[in-house]
């Protein structure tokens, strides 16, 4: 504002200079026409016209000056400094709490993704694994037994009836005979580890 204030000062100085040269170019024009008799006789009145307009544009710097003072007095009142903080959380933060709470749910689900579902990828991959071999198992041994021509194959359909039917007496068997071999399987380990320390 003081910057406005120094630059309408300096262009009515200017203009002021600027009028005083027009005037003197004039005055110099006349005098060259006119006799020299003329210009001793028109001086004064020149001198006095000269200096009425100097007085006329020292009242105008003046009244300007005043204005200029005026209107920066009243400005200073409405003198406003903005300064801008950032805030990160509080009631004036751009993060409002719905926002943080959906932040912290999709960061807690991508870490729970990340941490758990590939292992259950590959239990899943496992297990189909497994469940291919025992169907390739189970066709390969139904397939021999027809090959053999025994009764076996027969016995095999039976007991593949039975598990699709849901019969429980077969479950009881399976149950029996699987902790039955898992001893035999435990026997041999243990016989083999004695065998190994002997």
């Amino acid at each position: 504002m003081e910057n406005n204030n120094q630059e309408a000062i300096f262009n009515l100085m200017q203009n002021v200079v600027d009028k005083l040269d027009e005037i003197s170019i004039d005055i110099n024009n006349k005098n060259a026409e006119k006799p020299e008799s003329n210009f001793l006789i028109n001086l004064p009145i020149e001198f006095n016209k000269l200096v009425s307009q100097q007085n006329t544009i020292f009242k105008q710097i003046d009244t300007s000056k005043q204005e200029l003072i005026n209107s920066l007095k009243s400005s200073k009142e409405t003198n406003e400094t903005h300064n801008n903080k950032y805030i990160m959380f509080g009631k004036d933060s751009p993060l409002n709490t719905r926002f943080v709470i959906y932040m912290i749910a999709f960061v807690i689900i991508s870490w729970s993704g990340i941490k758990y579902l590939p292992p259950y990828f590959l239990e899943q991959s496992e297990l189909q694994q497994e469940k291919k071999n025992y169907e390739l198992f189970y066709n390969y041994l139904y397939l021999k037994q027809i090959d053999s021509k025994n009764n076996s194959a027969q016995k095999l359909e039976v007991i593949l009836n039975k598990i699709k039917n849901g019969n429980d007496n077969i479950y009881k068997e399976y149950n029996s005979l699987f902790t039955k071999h898992q001893k035999e399987l435990r026997k041999q380990e243990l016989e083999n580890e004695l065998k190994q320390l002997q």
